[in-house]
């Protein structure tokens, strides 16, 4: 495998996964980002991904 080619044998699937999904979290919003990863209980995605930058917030509300 290219993984171990790489010496990265502790990679799985799952790491590139949230990856992706921590990513798209500054992106989307959280109902987007259930439509994307497929996630039913919205409680994982807010626990997990998305953690929004306040500051970000906070101009979003000026």
């Amino acid at each position: 495998m290219i993984r171990n080619k790489c010496l990265l044998d502790d990679l799985h699937f799952h790491d590139s996964r949230r990856e992706a999904l921590t990513r798209l979290a500054t992106k989307v919003d959280v109902l987007n980002l259930a439509k994307i990863s497929g996630h039913k209980d919205l409680r994982i995605l807010q626990r997990v991904y998305y953690a929004p930058d306040m500051a970000d917030v906070a101009l979003m509300l000026d």
